[in-house]
């Protein structure tokens, strides 16, 4: 059974408290939509990204983010990094006490580079990227012209950063591997994972 966290909010996040079947668990389930608006994340996406990390906290549930993300919403300006910061705050909480799996689907850029920084576990699509500032800066600074792959793609963050734990073809073999991890880890630091041959 999947119950909704919240309804009618816009923006690019969506948060749920979602059964995996083929691991018979509950997790709480954040997706940063990277064909809304990019998935810029407005005060109130951030607000459901925020509510999300306190409502896997409260219920001792992990805590899985699906992110594909331009980062702060311009348009709201200083609103928009405000939500950030409150679900930067709220993710950090969980740290230590519930498993924070994050998938980056797309672009992780600005802020949500960051959030890979809070996770337990990264697992990068081949296509996916994470920086705080990009290769326009870069050059800007640097004088250096760089791809969004040499600056910060899967492969970087896999071999050289150490950011991402797995690299996957695609969404849903990304998917698939969280639930793999998940049936290593327990809900909670106060359980014990069940046992898993191998």
């Amino acid at each position: 059974m999947t119950v909704h966290l919240q309804r009618a909010v816009k923006g690019a996040a969506a948060a749920e408290v979602r059964w995996l079947e083929n691991i018979s668990r509950r997790v709480v389930w954040v997706d940063v939509d990277e064909t809304v608006r990019r998935g810029a994340l407005s005060a109130e996406a951030s607000g459901v990204i925020a509510h999300a990390a306190d409502t896997a906290r409260e219920k001792a549930l992990p805590l899985i983010m699906a992110v594909g993300s331009s980062g702060a919403d311009i348009v709201e300006g200083v609103a928009a990094l405000h939500g950030w910061g409150l679900a930067a705050k709220a993710i950090a909480k969980c740290s230590g006490y519930v498993p924070i799996i994050t998938v980056v689907t797309g672009p992780a850029v600005s802020g949500p580079a960051l959030l890979i920084g809070l996770s337990d576990i990264v697992i990068m699509t081949n296509e996916s990227y994470a920086f705080v500032t990009g290769p326009t800066m870069v050059a800007e600074f640097t004088g250096v012209v760089i791809s969004n792959d040499e600056l910060g793609g899967s492969d970087i963050h896999a071999k050289q950063s150490g950011v991402a734990h797995l690299v996957v073809a695609d969404r849903q073999t990304a998917f698939a591997e969280v639930e793999h991890v998940l049936s290593f880890l327990p809900d909670n630091v106060n359980e014990i994972a069940t046992p898993t041959l191998t």
